[in-house]
């Protein structure tokens, strides 16, 4: 089977019980030992950092980063590995950073670029330039 692309609501249904359940359980098993091959994308791992807390009611922030890096790790999952990890770390070590103000700062830190927003504390607080005004005068 040709790699696929995943969507957050495969993760949701395997991690509940209802009419989708087994089948998504079944699929995520199948990545998770690389016997099906999926393409994780950045939405995907956002929205996952978002709505797991808010569907699966037990798990707090630490319970969806351990989440997030055993599911970047599966043998199933290709992608920018290597930044998503760096995200889910410095998302898990700064309390009050947003996911995408995360995910920004890895990627400004790794191509030496500003980014460009009015969060300006938050993301300079990771070591990142923010340019302020947002164009030079």
């Amino acid at each position: 089977m040709t790699e696929g692309l995943i969507d957050t609501n495969v993760f949701i249904h395997s991690l509940t019980n209802d009419p989708q359940s087994a089948d998504c359980r079944a699929f995520v098993v199948s990545v998770a030992h690389g016997e099906t091959h999926v393409r994780l994308e950045f939405p995907v791992l956002h929205e996952l950092s978002y709505a797991l807390p808010r569907r699966i009611k037990q798990m707090d922030r630490t319970d969806v980063v351990r989440y997030l890096t055993m599911v970047i790790n599966w043998p199933g999952v290709h992608g920018d590995k290597a930044t998503m990890l760096a995200t889910v770390d410095r998302w898990s070590r700064t309390r009050g950073l947003a996911f995408v103000d995360a995910y920004l700062s890895v990627l400004a830190l790794d191509r030496s670029c500003p980014v460009y927003t009015k969060n300006a504390r938050e993301i300079r607080a990771q070591g990142v330039t923010v340019p302020d005004p947002l164009l030079a005068q």
